[in-house]
């Protein structure tokens, strides 16, 4: 799948290329500062966000994707800006069924609550009512959430804006006097696209004075005294979606907040208000808003347009995230079970494939980070000149820019969740000695894994050694017992995890026993069942005296 811009190499000076497998994100930047220096302004990397309710992982593609190319734009020497806005004058549609209170404990929306706000549809968020009553409005609720998880998640540098206070500022007013002024083009682009729109239709509606809501359809305008009069009537804001009009018909102004533009025209508006040189976004506007936003800048607007690029979903368990489906994920709900650094570096990959993230088998993204991290500071050697890039890039970029000077020996996912479920709280750090470092990090992932042992590990990471032999001696073959015997040797002296592999493909070669064979026994032999976590690092949480009693079935 293509970009939206075609990534050429950079044209820009004192920008240095990593190497031949140059990283995407550092070809955008550098792209970003040639264009930046055309125009003598610095990088301003943008986004925005609804806040008509509590956020998903999905979400924060467009706040760290852009935060990695500011990020690189300084890294590279040059000045920059992240910029936010909270698209918090967009009408409201319809009370989610949960939603975080502000310490981030879920609630659940009652069906009484939800349908008194009902009345509410079509609405302003900002001039809505938090459902908590804990905020100023309902807008100001979600914003503060999301915006506590960003910071959270280390986006420490970005400038939030408000578009209602762009509005009643009159950031937007040049913008609506062109689409006054050049209405023919405007709706020529608006009814290529949707020709079940009228003929007369205007962009823009004004925010009716005795309802409130966005939905007074304009019927006159007047440029000199910047008035336009409307007529209040019913509307769709999709086709699920319908805010009711109160038919009341007045003259309002146009300027100052009083009118409001479609997303198609208020978001290209907002791109050049801020003079945007570089921005992501989801799939779904790539193929949505877009075509219709880059028309509206180069006709209607006539300005240049600004670096896009677009992201493909997040999936969960092949499933887009969503409240129909059940699958919502926070980036609170996220961090009880990993590392910040661990959550940024699922956004450094393949930003144009779809990513299916599995939680019952997140330990696999785990892996690949510590692999990475281990790459960076030369600890393991990466199978190729690409991987080695790659992952060190992307090691780099989840760390912000502030990866530590030196490494730390973390303990693997893995063999965490291992000991965890094996022993006591009391002896887990004690345990984990033999694998890491004793410091805070270790202790915290600790804690991180049982979170998620507990809660959405599958049924493969759920182990109990049984303290006593769960399977006879009758029930396992000569040849077996005496595999059995030959690894319980093997397991005197202290061994690493790469000699238990290779002890295991020893001892599966000479008896002849396949080797899901093997591990479904020695599963058997030790949990009492037939699957269970990656053996070797599991065989290295446990106490060498009691493999070997049990391997000799002993005990």
């Amino acid at each position: 799948m293509q970009a939206v811009v075609q990534i050429h190499p950079s044209q820009s000076q004192g920008c240095k290329q990593v190497n031949r497998w140059q990283y995407k994100l550092d070809e955008l930047a550098e792209r970003a500062i040639t264009k930046a220096n055309e125009r003598g302004i610095p990088v301003i990397c943008r986004c925005g966000e609804t806040p008509g309710g509590t956020k998903h992982i999905g979400n924060f593609n467009d706040n760290l994707r852009s935060y990695f190319i500011y990020l690189i734009v300084k890294e590279k020497g040059y000045t920059a800006r992240h910029i936010q806005t909270r698209d918090n004058l967009d009408p409201f549609r319809k009370l989610p069924s949960g939603f975080y209170d502000l310490k981030k404990r879920w609630k659940v929306s009652t069906e009484e609550l939800i349908k008194s706000y009902e009345k509410y549809v079509g609405t302003p968020l900002y001039y809505i009512p938090d459902p908590l009553g804990c905020c100023a409005n309902y807008a100001e609720h979600f914003s503060k959430i999301y915006e506590e998880e960003c910071r959270e998640m280390g986006l420490k540098e970005t400038e939030y804006f408000s578009t209602q206070n762009l509005y009643k500022t009159g950031r937007f007013n040049p913008y609506i006097n062109k689409i006054f002024k050049k209405k023919g083009i405007a709706r020529d682009i608006i009814l290529n696209i949707e020709s079940s729109k009228p003929r007369d239709y205007f962009p823009i509606w004004a925010i009716c004075e005795n309802c409130g809501k966005v939905t007074g359809r304009i019927t006159t305008v007047d440029l000199d005294r910047e008035e336009v009069g409307y007529v209040c009537t019913d509307r769709y804001l999709t086709p699920r979606y319908k805010a009711i009009g109160c038919a009341y018909r007045g003259t309002t102004n146009w300027n100052n907040g009083h009118t409001k533009m479609d997303w198609e025209f208020e978001w290209p508006a907002q791109m050049l208000m801020f003079q945007t040189t570089i921005e992501p976004f989801g799939k779904e506007h790539h193929i949505g808003s877009w075509p219709v936003s880059k028309q509206v800048i180069e006709r209607v607007y006539e300005k240049e347009l600004p670096i896009v690029f677009f992201y493909e979903y997040f999936l969960i368990r092949g499933q887009k995230i969503s409240t129909r489906h059940g699958n919502i994920i926070t980036l609170s709900q996220l961090s009880e079970i990993l590392e910040p650094e661990v959550i940024r570096f699922l956004y450094t990959k393949r930003p144009q494939e779809q990513r299916n993230i599995d939680l019952s088998h997140i330990d696999r993204l785990v892996d690949e980070f510590d692999k990475a991290e281990k790459i960076h500071f030369g600890l393991e050697k990466a199978k190729n000149e690409k991987e080695k890039t790659k992952l060190t890039r992307s090691y780099e970029l989840a760390m912000l820019g502030n990866a530590r000077k030196e490494s730390q020996k973390r303990i693997s996912y893995r063999v965490a969740a291992s000991i965890v479920q094996a022993y006591p709280k009391k002896e887990w750090v004690n345990r984990a000695k033999r694998f890491s470092e004793v410091s805070a990090s270790t202790k915290k992932r600790l804690k991180l894994v049982k979170n998620w042992v507990d809660n959405l590990a599958s049924e493969e990471f759920k182990i109990k050694v049984s303290p006593n032999l769960p399977i006879t001696k009758q029930k396992l073959g000569v040849k077996q017992q005496l595999m059995l015997k030959e690894f319980a040797q093997f397991f005197l002296q202290e061994r690493t995890e790469a000699e238990i592999w290779a002890e295991i493909n020893e001892l599966s070669g000479r008896y002849k026993l396949g080797t899901k064979d093997l591990f479904d026994m020695l599963y058997l032999v030790l949990t009492g069942k037939e699957r269970g976590p990656k053996l070797p690092p599991f065989l290295l949480t446990l106490d060498r005296e009691f493999i070997v009693k049990r391997l000799n079935l002993r005990a």
